[in-house]
């Protein structure tokens, strides 16, 4: 069973970064939305953008998702889904965050740009581009761990809490 990562996100922390700047991953066939000729995909959501077995760990803790627009700062990235897992009803702050939206390629590298200039990491990998949070500046982490993090790839953008979170997100329109 996945359990929920040492030094998860509170969710105060969790709201107040996604409102400042926030917003998903898998393998990258498992990203795009399936979409058959002349049929409309479904749109994304919180049990859509997980894997179902994580969602039932989720489930099987209590946790449920409060879902709401895909957005990074202030920019919304329309058609998508931002999700923050947790108890909702006990009051713990507790919490991991999920989310997953389509994209065009100039949008992305205008989010890109927009993150970078306002602190967060860069990495390049082969098929993503991750933007991250400044570690220097999340008193959470400890050296070598990534905090919020947005993967981007080719028509998607996909966000955790964690770039290692990023595994979970996985899209199944």
């Amino acid at each position: 069973m996945t359990t929920p990562r040492r030094g998860i996100v509170a969710v105060g922390g969790v709201l107040a970064a996604a409102a400042l700047l926030v917003a998903c991953s898998a393998a990258p066939d498992a990203k795009a939305p399936d979409a058959t000729e002349g049929a409309e995909p479904s749109a994304p959501t919180c049990e859509s953008i997980l894997r179902p077995s994580f969602v039932d760990e989720l489930t099987e803790l209590g946790w449920a998702a409060q879902e709401r627009p895909f957005q990074i700062g202030e920019h919304e990235v329309p058609g998508g889904v931002q999700c923050v897992w947790g108890d909702l009803t006990s009051g713990t702050d507790l919490a991991q965050m999920y989310g997953w939206a389509p994209i065009d390629a100039d949008t992305a590298v205008e989010l890109q740009d927009y993150l970078e200039e306002n602190g967060w990491v860069r990495e390049d990998g082969e098929h993503y581009v991750y933007l991250t949070e400044d570690p220097d500046l999340i008193g959470y982490l400890e050296e070598g761990e990534y905090g919020i993090t947005y993967q981007f790839a080719d028509g998607w953008v996909a966000l955790a809490d964690t770039k290692s979170g990023l595994d979970l997100v996985t899209w199944r329109g």
